[in-house]
């Protein structure tokens, strides 16, 4: 099995990347688990050409080519983001925008889930990110929301910090179920 965390945040160290690896934490030993911190890719936007309807593969040569087969290969995936403007980060929005062609079913079946941090209203935040994984038709579990603002102030959030651990949990115990069937 194995566990892609993707995170949106311009910070490697910040309350977003904590949270994930609160969840990861549970994850490491048992399965393959993986953290991509988008900031260190070359993702260009999507050009809205539509190539990718007829080619199942996107047109633009950058990094994003890169973590087409880590999807693909994935059994959980997590999106992570701060709430940017009352949405994803621009990073976490052109990586969604160029999945688009993976919404014809490649990712059907996984299980996707999500962790955002936001001073305050963050529901559409997560909104986004919900109708995300359902055009690609994943299978949908609770996420983690954190409430914060400056650096380290997810730590003063116990209960984000609790909800992060349970959710790793859940995830280990829904796989192991998945697993069994």
């Amino acid at each position: 099995m194995k566990v892609i965390g993707v995170v949106g945040s311009p910070r490697k160290n910040g309350n977003t990347a904590y949270l994930l690896e609160e969840v990861m934490k549970f994850l490491r030993g048992k399965y393959e688990t993986e953290i991509i911190f988008l900031k260190d890719y070359d993702i260009k936007p999507c050009e809205g050409c539509h190539y990718c309807e007829e080619n199942k593969r996107c047109v633009i040569e950058d990094d994003m080519q890169e973590l087409y087969p880590k999807l693909k290969k994935a059994d959980v995936i997590i999106l992570s983001s701060p709430s940017f403007m009352g949405g994803v980060t621009s990073r976490l929005r052109a990586f969604m925008e160029r999945t688009w062609f993976l919404r014809k079913g490649q990712l059907e079946g996984k299980i996707g889930t999500y962790i955002v941090v936001g001073r305050r209203k963050i529901g559409s935040t997560i909104d986004e990110i919900e109708e995300y994984l359902t055009r690609l038709k994943m299978t949908k579990i609770p996420g983690v929301i954190g409430y914060a603002f400056e650096k380290g102030d997810i730590l003063k959030d116990k209960e984000a910090l609790k909800e992060a651990q349970k959710l790793g949990k859940w995830i280990l115990k829904l796989s192991e179920k998945l697993e069994g069937v």
